[in-house]
């Protein structure tokens, strides 16, 4: 190989190492957000209730909610005074959100009401954590 050929074989093979640690470092950016969301994300199944909650405290915070389940799911997403609560009615396999305003630390709450499964306490900062069903 000549002077010429190495390097431009040395500039491309750099290039593509540059793009396997860019993509790579993408990769792990979407993990790290997946497990901490902006939002608390519930998902509903028929035997747990699974929460993803955000690291940071914001006084204007969402609630997404996923029905995992087959059967419509009603319930409902209230802080610990009551005063902000909202009602949802979800159908199988589908999700909604649930904006809170003006949060001061208070405790908040998803109240699954039918089919009727244990109260959950959503907190802040936690790793992903299960509620199991009540026995």
């Amino acid at each position: 190989m000549n002077h010429l050929n190495k390097k431009s074989f040395l500039a491309s093979n750099f290039i593509s190492i540059i793009k396997v640690v860019i993509l790579f470092s993408m990769g792990l950016s979407s993990i790290e957000a997946y497990e901490s969301p902006d939002a608390f994300i519930v998902k509903v199944f028929d035997e747990k209730v699974r929460v993803l909650s955000p690291k940071k405290d914001d006084p204007h915070l969402s609630v997404i909610i996923e029905n995992k389940t087959q059967v419509t799911l009603r319930g409902k997403v209230e802080t610990e005074s009551g005063g902000q609560s909202a009602l949802f009615t979800l159908d199988p396999h589908k999700m909604t959100h649930v904006k809170l305003e003006n949060l001061k630390k208070e405790r908040i709450y998803f109240i699954p009401l039918s089919p009727p499964l244990q109260k959950v306490e959503l907190k802040l900062g936690n790793k992903p954590y299960e509620i199991p069903p009540r026995s």
